[in-house]
């Protein structure tokens, strides 16, 4: 929800899209759970911003929305493109937001040769213009990756301020208008 008050107030538009990624790994497919492999899929999630609309409300709506949409988590994005009128050759979106709610646990396995992770590092690369990564622990992280060439830092930094505004806001000012 905060992502899209950012771009609606950046973009001046009431209705905005960006990509979210979704696990794509089935819960109903047997064994799922211990199945290696990438099942990640990102698919574009469309919100209509009414600034005159409480923000609970809003974002109970949101969430409903979100619920039914769900049964698209499966498609492929290009499958999706196609029932669009959006052209072929023009995005469907441009920012992604990307919640990793997976564990990166430091040890792993039983007894005495267990397996510890003591340093990890990742590399991170993405073919949108602008991501958002939000990560849970015992507060909320984000991170942002961006293209540099479109983007100075400056102009990414005051982005990120503008979104910790905004969910400062959501958390101490539930009822009143997305204003």
């Amino acid at each position: 929800g905060a992502w899209s008050i950012l771009l609606s107030r950046y973009s001046g538009e009431r209705d905005v899209v960006f990509g979210a990624t979704v696990a794509g790994r089935p819960s109903d497919l047997p064994a799922s759970d211990k199945m290696i492999g990438i099942f990640i899929n990102t698919l574009p999630i469309r919100v209509k911003v009414n600034s005159d609309e409480p923000l609970l409300t809003w974002l109970k709506r949101l969430q409903q929305q979100q619920v039914e949409v769900r049964q698209y988590e499966y498609s492929p994005l290009v499958q999706v493109q196609g029932w669009s009128e959006v052209p072929r050759d023009l995005p469907l979106f441009e920012s992604i937001l990307i919640f990793e709610n997976y564990p990166v646990p430091r040890t792993t396995g039983k007894g005495r040769r267990s397996l510890k992770i003591s340093h990890s590092d990742f590399y991170e690369r993405l073919n949108y213009p602008l991501a958002i990564i939000a990560g849970v622990g015992t507060t909320l992280e984000l991170k942002v990756l961006y293209d540099q060439q479109r983007f100075p830092r400056s102009v990414v930094t005051r982005l990120l301020e503008h979104l910790k505004t905004v969910l400062e806001r959501m958390a101490t000012q539930a009822e009143e208008p997305l204003t």
